[in-house]
């Protein structure tokens, strides 16, 4: 059985947070609750603090017309479509098969980021649904190995995947050639990644 649980925290004009999903595979998987196991992780966790510039970025001009170029990712609508194509350029690079989007892993991603907005938490564990396998078994999702990645406070696909792509945990779910299946969400600032291999 592997755990794997990171948590990063970024700082500057836009508090982000990181944490990395639990890994295993579905026969390994406790009927214990995992609330107590993570907290225990978290507060013996040693937190990373990098810092972000204050600037932000300003839009390219277009010298021909003098209007400004639009904003990659500015239609949040589509950020769930694109974290997906961003997740397959970066296994495509490694040589790895691309992952399906796959409808009730999005739509259980949708709700975990709608869930941690509600309930205003940032967690693996869910007040409402418990772990991440507790929710893909309540979402009627199968699985032989499954994996969540969640962050916060990121602005677009772009900078959520660097994140993500920038850390280890987040990385290897991202990487995991056992993956096959994969549902992405976005809601309000609270993003989530759902994996699944059967």
């Amino acid at each position: 059985m592997k755990h794997t649980w990171k948590k990063i925290l970024t700082t500057g004009t836009l508090a982000a947070a990181l944490s990395a999903v639990l890994v295993m595979p579905a026969s390994a998987a406790p009927a214990t609750d995992w609330s107590s196991y993570i907290q225990q992780l978290l507060n013996n966790n040693n937190d990373q603090t990098t810092s972000k510039p204050e600037a932000s970025p300003q839009p390219a001009s277009n010298a021909n017309t003098g209007t400004t170029a639009p904003k990659l990712a500015a239609d949040k609508s589509q950020f769930t479509a694109q974290v997906i194509a961003l997740v397959n350029k970066e296994r495509s690079k490694a040589g790895l098969k691309p992952v399906t989007n796959h409808t009730n892993l999005s739509k259980m991603a949708l709700e975990k980021a709608k869930d941690m907005n509600k309930n205003n938490y940032f967690s693996h564990t869910s007040p409402t649904y418990g772990s991440p396998f507790d929710m893909m078994k309540k979402f009627g999702i199968s699985y032989s190995y499954a994996g969540e990645n969640i962050a916060m406070g990121q602005q677009t696909p772009e900078e959520v995947m660097k994140d993500w792509m920038n850390s280890p945990g987040h990385r290897e779910n991202i990487m995991n050639p056992n993956y096959t299946l994969i549902g992405a969400g976005y809601y309000n600032g609270y993003w989530s990644q759902e994996f699944v291999g059967k």
